[in-house]
């Protein structure tokens, strides 16, 4: 009898693996995992002792801290290899970084998953890996890549990550979620939910200078031939700053330009006659309060390079197509002084729909919803929304929407066959296309103390928006 394989391990050691001339690991999908001597050596060129892993054998196999029952086999392992004995066989992984670590700090996870090669593959076959990262005040970082391949069968994945920061004075945290499935007949279902909140609060004789810089990118990539494809990522930052003290007080939330986008999502979905859905939601919550006598406060939020952005990519045959992306950033900043008083709030957001093929009811919508308030500071937003369809009579939609310490400006393409529309607004006011800056000036635009609630100096002048629709 051939045998459904499923090579599944858990790895936390990635950075000590070898790896291929352009810097990645094997490619699963390029190999054969049909039988044990080819499962053996994909293990050993991914730096995996095969003498280090757990067989599993039988209909179902279940690998991770929550065995489901009687009539399952199953294991704790950290390195297993599932071998499922029947054509109606399951396969489970559930990888716990803080559980099966071989290096802890790291906290990365690789999934990979194939039932390609098997005769007896069916309908019934299930490939199925979770990736839950939970870190409280620790190493603000962690990674799961999962990769499944099937014909006839179903891929699912689910990633789960949070990480909570509540100590110290400088908080930061990463987290990056890829997922690739690829089916002919089956279903692809890819699920990613990353959250990072940090929140930080000193008083009397604490440092009062505060840093928050956090960083999420979440890739999805699914192939079938007449099978669906379903995604759904999401993406939420939390970020609080709270300071009292006699001295000068610093306060800045994702200021680190060398991180680029704080928020980042490519979605890439292509079948041949199956439906592909889609749906991306970001949000980013800055606020940032500050209390002294007399003293000079400084806060920045955002960066001219930070922000968010995403692309959602689908193709198909004939069949209606669904795609729902929103963009949310809310920025907030107070401070109560006698002194001076500077600060400035930063918040770029782009995305992102394209459509190739389906029909004319295919749904393409793309929301961009950005909200800055300091009384009077300076407030600087950008926002790029485009969204396509190749077949005719099919429409799709982008609206913007930004509001400045109360003032809220709307920019909108609504059922069009293509949609290119961009704002800048600045300190309440809006217009078209920047000037090109270098970027070490993408964040030198002028700061001052507020002066009874008036708008401080605006870095571009006023111009027409500029849309591109057809």
């Amino acid at each position: 009898m051939v045998a459904t394989a499923a090579v599944m391990f858990c790895l936390l050691g990635m950075a000590a693996l070898p790896v291929s001339a352009n810097g990645s690991l094997a490619n699963p999908q390029q190999t054969d995992l049909s039988d044990l001597p080819g499962i053996e050596a994909y293990l050993g060129s991914v730096g995996v002792d095969p003498g280090d892993v757990v067989i599993q054998q039988g209909r179902l196999n279940y690998a991770g801290p929550n065995c489901p029952g009687a009539g399952w086999n199953c294991t704790t392992a950290k390195l297993v290899v599932q071998l499922g004995t029947s054509a109606s066989a399951s396969n489970i992984f559930d990888c716990l970084p803080a559980l099966n670590a071989l290096i802890p700090a790291l906290n990365e996870c690789l999934i990979v998953q194939s039932s390609a090669s098997d005769p007896l593959e069916t309908v019934s076959t299930m490939n199925s890996a979770t990736c839950t990262v939970d870190i409280y005040d620790g190493p603000g970082k962690s990674k799961c890549t999962i990769r499944q391949s099937s014909k006839k069968g179903n891929n699912y994945a689910a990633v789960r990550a949070r990480v909570t920061q509540r100590s110290g004075t400088s908080q930061g945290a990463t987290e990056d979620a890829q997922i690739t499935q690829m089916s002919d007949t089956g279903s692809n279902t890819a699920r990613i939910a990353l959250t990072i909140e940090q929140s930080m609060s000193v008083g009397g004789n604490d440092d009062p200078t505060q840093t928050q810089n956090a960083r999420q990118t979440a890739q999805v990539d699914q192939t079938s031939g007449s099978g669906d494809n379903s995604s759904d990522v999401q993406e939420v930052q939390v970020q609080t700053e709270s300071a009292t003290s006699s001295a000068n007080i610093t306060q800045g939330q994702n200021t680190d330009t060398t991180l680029g986008r704080n928020q980042q999502a490519k979605i890439n979905q292509t079948s041949t006659s199956g439906h592909n859905s889609s749906n991306l939601q970001h949000q980013i919550t800055q606020r940032q309060q500050a209390e002294c006598p007399s003293c000079t406060v400084n806060q920045t939020q955002g960066s001219g390079v930070g922000g968010q952005t995403g692309t959602v990519t689908q193709t198909t045959g004939p069949v209606t197509m669904t795609t729902i992306a929103a963009l949310n950033e809310d920025q907030q900043q107070d401070a109560e002084t006698g002194g001076t008083w500077t600060r400035a709030q930063f918040g770029p957001q782009d995305c992102c729909g394209e459509q190739n093929g389906g029909t004319t009811g295919n749904s393409d919508q793309v929301d961009l919803v950005s909200a800055q308030r300091n009384m009077g500071g300076v407030t600087h937003s950008t926002q790029s929304g485009t969204c396509s369809e190749t077949v005719v009579g099919a429409r799709c939609s982008v609206h913007e929407t930004v509001t400045q310490n109360g003032m809220t400006t709307h920019n909108d393409c609504s059922g069009a066959q293509f949609c290119e529309i961009f704002q800048s607004c600045n300190s309440g006011f809006c217009g078209g296309d920047p000037p090109a800056l270098p970027l070490a000036r993408q964040q030198t635009f002028p700061l001052a103390p507020a002066t009874s609630g008036a708008l401080l100096s605006r870095a571009f002048s006023p111009e027409g928006t500029r849309s591109r629709v057809t």
